[in-house]
């Protein structure tokens, strides 16, 4: 059987709508509320830079498209092509390109378990399985049994400065199970511009939490970074972890309990979250408190090899 020529060439601005249009198609309908917001916020730019975008012809013929999104801290998200054939793979080549001679970070892209072929076709391009997450909710009502004997308090964000928010972050993440690739490749600033990047509401409901044995004056103890997610009536868990020091005492319960509270008083519904499948214990805490999943996906993603150079340990 005979191949045929694909020819592979940034998007010119008079095929732009098609090839976004083409974008759409080739993903289900949870990640089109996704792609139209992020073509929202490319647009909102004084200049938006569509260099990133690729598309690929058969005979002069449109016969694909992929985008490089840039994101904050030298990230981007990849919008893949539709298919897992040749054209697909010279697109996918192209964007591989793009991204290694801009020198950035980390691509990233998500697909579902099950997609075996798309999940073949990315690993071919030089990608590499760097999370499988689970999307997790419980109702805001929801309330577990406390049994650490340390009391936990939140203290509001902004009472650091940023190089203790820097700081702290960094500490958190020290022999963390969750998402162990991801963060080794990004970084503590590329973290917090991603959290920053997630919640239009960042950082109102970010809280330092203090912790302190009975008698004992409160310590800094970990983070608990929480963001409002009105359009589906919940609020989300983004981050909640313990330094090193304070891991194994069972306060996961009370942060727990802390998110609820907070999610309850603003009058919603549910708390969201999401966890690195192969982060055991954490999945167990959440499965106590009664998180049941309703998703799941897979991050694949082209990291520089610089990235680990830099990384915190």
């Amino acid at each position: 059987m005979q191949t045929r020529q694909v020819a592979v060439r940034p998007c010119p601005p008079h095929r732009r709508h098609e090839a976004l249009q083409q974008l759409a198609a080739a993903h289900d309908a949870s990640r089109w509320q996704a792609l139209a917001e992020a073509v929202d916020i490319q647009l909102a730019q004084q200049a938006p830079e569509w260099g990133g975008l690729f598309i690929a012809e058969a005979k002069g013929e449109f016969c694909g498209a992929t985008w490089v999104q840039r994101l904050p801290g030298n990230m981007a998200q990849l919008w893949q092509p539709a298919e897992e054939d040749e054209t697909a793979q010279a697109l996918l080549e192209a964007a591989r390109l793009w991204v290694s001679e801009r020198g950035l970070t980390l691509c990233h892209t998500v697909i579902v378990p099950e997609q075996n072929a798309r999940a073949a076709a990315l690993v071919a391009a030089g990608m590499q399985l760097i999370s499988p997450l689970r999307y997790l909710v419980a109702p805001a009502k929801t309330r577990l049994s406390e049994t650490s004997t340390a009391a936990i308090t939140l203290v509001p964000w902004a009472t650091l400065t940023q190089e203790e928010q820097h700081a702290l972050i960094s500490a958190v993440q020290v022999d963390s199970m969750d998402c162990v690739a991801l963060r080794e490749a990004l970084g503590t600033e590329a973290l917090i511009a991603g959290f920053y990047q997630q919640d239009a509401y960042a950082a109102a409901h970010w809280y330092v939490v203090r912790a302190a044995w009975r008698d004992n004056m409160p310590e800094t103890a970990g983070v608990l970074l929480l963001a409002p997610r009105p359009a589906v009536n919940a609020w989300e868990l983004m981050l909640m972890a313990l330094l090193p020091s304070w891991r194994g005492y069972r306060l996961g319960e009370q942060l727990l309990n802390a998110a609820f509270r907070q999610a309850q008083a603003a009058d919603v519904e549910r708390v969201l979250l999401s966890v690195d499948a192969t982060n055991l214990s954490a999945c167990r805490l959440y499965q106590r408190a009664g998180f049941i999943d309703y998703h799941r996906e897979d991050v694949y993603a082209w990291v520089s090899p610089r990235a680990f150079c830099g990384a915190p340990r």
